[in-house]
């Protein structure tokens, strides 16, 4: 039952991006088997819908969050205005440097 559910929440995702990057389910398929190559405006509207570069589709980089809380936040943010995400970001640089100065000087 699991696989099941599995499989349909894919198959739910997979409509989604279809829907999303105006690029039919049954090219997506393709894509993802690597049975055949998206064109370039395709591949655009495929990142584009996935919130992601071309080259991070191309290159295959991908980035696990294994800290749902984490995640969730990230995900939030990414709803958030231009200028919500400036200062978001401004506050992780800052903490995020004063975590290296503090781990450089142990």
């Amino acid at each position: 039952m699991g696989s099941l559910l599995l499989l349909t929440d894919y198959k739910s995702a997979r409509s989604g991006l279809a829907e999303k990057s105006q690029v039919n389910n049954k090219s997506l398929s393709r894509y993802e088997l690597g049975s055949s190559i998206p064109p370039a405006d395709a591949l655009k509207n495929i990142a584009d819908a996935l919130g992601v570069s071309s080259d991070a589709l191309l290159n295959d980089e991908t980035v696990a969050i294994k800290d749902k809380e984490l995640l969730k936040k990230f995900e939030a943010i990414q709803e958030m205005s231009e200028e919500d995400k400036a200062l978001v970001t401004r506050f992780l640089d800052l903490t995020i440097r004063d975590f290296n100065a503090r781990k450089a000087y142990k």
